[in-house]
């Protein structure tokens, strides 16, 4: 038995799908299965992390735990802390932990900082691991959708870096091979898609699948953080992301082949991406 956390996120969601249709046993777990959505086959399952007592009956029976926590605040990597406790009383034998390509690279900002930590609690807890390190999610696009929908204009933030973006349903791809199959113990893989795109072409790439051209524009910092603000969505998080951005310039164009090597085959690209989700650019 396979217990998926995060289970209604970009990749559990991807993750349980691929498990239950490979006819592996899956358990799917969040804090409302009542809300959810899983396929045949998935066993929904509520469980917290910020609630202990919710996770002895998630974890029961379970061999290997895909391991998405929801976040990090001042106090650290808490909800890893929690898992690995339980997870060591309820006999798990591996844990596969969602990460970020950042701690690969040495980056310091807070987002990185605190799935630096995370990894340190699965690698210390006594039991098998293997972490995922995927660079930016092309879900990103989704921040955009707005503007491409109603002006077809995307803006970008200045200095925003040429990325290999990933598809999480490689992602989840990878992961379903870790957690079935055997060899990747204390194993830490970076995952990328297989190009490397500027905002200018992944912009370009939106419009071909529309039909339409999309501009793109840069603004500045600053502007970009005024209209966060505007929408309620600054902050500290929002703050933590734009050095994530400037800090990632220096690695996120890198490409991997870790995805080609694990699943035995290519990378979905954008344009993939982007004809499965045209409804969201209007």
């Amino acid at each position: 038995m396979i217990l998926v956390t995060g289970a209604t996120g970009n990749v559990g969601s991807e993750l349980v799908a691929r498990l239950a249709a490979d006819g592996v046993p899956v358990r799917a777990m969040t804090r409302s299965p009542e809300k959810a959505e899983f396929p045949a086959g998935a066993e929904a399952i509520a469980g917290d992390f910020d609630k202990p007592e919710t996770l002895p009956a998630a974890l029961a029976g379970v061999d290997r735990v895909f391991v998405v926590p929801p976040g990090y605040g001042p106090e650290g990597p808490v909800q890893e802390r929690t898992l690995v406790a339980a997870a060591r009383e309820a006999g798990v034998k591996h844990l596969v932990k969602l990460s970020t390509s950042g701690v690969g690279f040495g980056a310091t900002d807070p987002l990185t900082s605190g799935h630096r930590q995370g990894e340190q609690v699965v690698q210390e807890s006594g039991l098998e691991w293997t972490i995922l390190r995927p660079g930016t999610f092309m879900v990103y696009l989704y921040g955009y959708a707005g503007t491409i929908g109603k002006e077809r204009t995307m803006y970008v933030t200045e200095g925003d870096p040429v990325s290999a973006m990933i598809h999480p349903r490689d992602i989840a791809s990878v992961a379903a091979k870790v957690l079935t199959t055997s060899g990747h113990g204390g194993r830490a893989y970076t995952l990328t898609g297989g190009e490397a795109l500027s905002p200018q072409r992944q912009g370009e790439i939106v419009g071909e699948a529309l039909g339409q051209a999309v501009e793109v524009v840069e603004r500045s910092k600053a502007a970009t953080q005024a209209e966060f603000d505007r929408l309620g969505w600054g902050g500290p998080r929002l703050e933590a992301l734009l050095e994530l951005k400037r800090q990632s310039v220096a690695w996120d164009g890198e490409i991997s082949d870790a995805v080609e090597k694990i699943t035995g085959r290519p990378p979905l690209t954008l344009r993939n991406w982007v004809e499965e989700n045209i409804h969201i650019f209007g």
